[in-house]
């Protein structure tokens, strides 16, 4: 049985097993490393751009700490602990730190999904329809997708099961976005809750399965339902013993479908460390969003409802921002991420080449929840967004053994540090 309230470690596909042997190596380099980064000592975190964080410094050891939870579904048992670990850790890095409460649409359900006589780990396509359903699965689709949401592939098979008066759909996902190998495991895929849905229940199940549920069909018990319930934006200032109207803000999501190492916790990893560096010089506004899967709900919410300061620049550092892709020779290195900035990349001195030294490129447009800054703040305060994706995205695979290491953490934590400082110096 499969549930909404899952308070899993995550499992990994055959696949992920054996990438995995390659990211163990990376565990050498933070032998010395406490189990959580809760257990550091003050004076590890601070770093200077003179100084720049070693390999055995906090930021592994915050992935670590981040994905040790379980799955970080918004309003989930997991990612509550998930936001508590991190409320200590922003305040033992000195923070002065508060939570925004915001309602929203809770999808509520259970599923116990067989293919034969296996049992097949599955999850919703969030939203998409509510009530019980028990028996045949009455519309199958094997469809491979190119994006994290709103994927054409996936609306054209819904489209076709509304056409055909399906009461419960299956699609076997193998997802193939950007320029990443396919993947043909259980993913998850972000859901706007207010936009408008078929109404038919729909699980994913692993694409690798497509042959299987053609053969066998899928029996399924499944019920869901939409309640409202209230969760939390974390938020901290640093730098400074009272709030000033014109921080430095670093921001970054903390929810997604699974364990989401390299996917959210590579990201918090630097906007903790970048926090605590820039904080020296300047204060700053830490703001941590949940909802991110949903539509980045919290920070629409948060930016709408209760943001009123006037940043002297704003870092969104969002997805993927130490993520690695396997090698021919069987090592981790970086894949392929994007910035977009305002102003433009190009225009910042040294922002291009500094990015570019941890293999992160120009976007074509704003990413995530950088969009939802930029039309929050306009054209006239400096926003810098980076995000990017690899294979295990939105996976039960991304977990830090086999999807990020300390070197490659180290390596863009190093060309994003720069790079905030390419754009301070060029904006203010």
């Amino acid at each position: 049985m499969t549930t909404s309230n899952q308070l899993a470690a995550g499992r990994l596909s055959r696949r992920g097993v054996v990438a995995a042997g390659a990211g163990l190596a990376g565990l050498a380099g933070v032998a010395a490393l406490s189990p959580t980064p809760a257990f550091a000592k003050n004076n590890e975190l601070g770093v200077s751009s003179k100084h720049p964080p070693s390999a055995t410094d906090s930021l592994y050891a915050s992935v670590l700490g981040y994905s040790q939870f379980g799955y970080h579904r918004t309003g989930t048992p997991s990612q509550q602990l998930a936001l508590e670990w991190l409320e200590r850790e922003l305040k033992r890095r000195g923070g002065r730190v508060s939570r925004w409460g915001y309602d929203y649409p809770f999808y509520d359900w259970q599923a116990d999904l067989r293919v034969g006589q296996h049992h097949v780990e599955t999850v919703p396509l969030y939203f998409e329809g509510n009530g019980t359903f028990s028996g045949r699965a009455d519309f199958i689709r094997s469809v491979t997708t190119k994006l994290d949401g709103n994927d054409p592939a996936v609306l054209s098979a819904l489209a076709d099961a509304q056409a055909e008066g399906a009461k419960l759909a299956v699609l076997a996902t193998n997802a193939a976005i950007g320029t990443n190998p396919l993947y043909d495991g259980l993913v998850g895929y972000n859901s706007d809750p207010d936009l408008t849905k078929t109404g038919i229940p729909t699980l994913l199940v692993p694409g690798r399965l497509a042959n299987d549920l053609a053969a066998y069909g899928a029996d399924v018990e499944f019920s869901a339902r939409t309640v409202t319930r209230q969760t939390y934006v974390l938020s901290s200032w640093f730098g400074t013993d009272n709030p000033i109207n014109d921080p430095i803000i670093v921001t970054t999501p903390l929810t997604g479908w699974f364990n989401c190492a390299a996917e959210r916790g590579t990201g918090l990893a630097l906007a903790l460390q970048l926090t605590t560096d820039l904080a020296k010089n300047h204060p700053v506004f830490f703001l941590g969003n949940t909802g991110h899967e949903l539509n980045n709900y919290g920070a629409r919410k948060y930016l709408t409802e209760e943001f009123n300061l006037a940043p002297r620049a704003v870092f969104h550092l969002g997805s993927a921002l130490a993520a690695s892709r396997m090698q021919p020779d069987g090592t981790l290195a970086l894949g392929p991420r994007n910035a977009y900035s305002q102003p433009a990349n190009a225009t910042v001195p040294n922002l291009v080449t500094d990015l570019q030294a941890a293999n992160i490129g120009i976007a074509a447009k704003w990413p995530g929840e950088g969009q939802v800054w930029h039309d929050r703040l306009g054209d006239n305060v400096p926003l810098l967004s980076i995000a990017g994706n690899f294979r295990e995205f939105h996976s039960p695979d991304d977990v830090a053994s086999v999807t990020t290491t300390p070197a490659t953490l180290l390596q863009t934590y190093n060309a994003v540090h720069t790079a905030t400082g390419d754009f301070l110096n060029y904006t203010t």
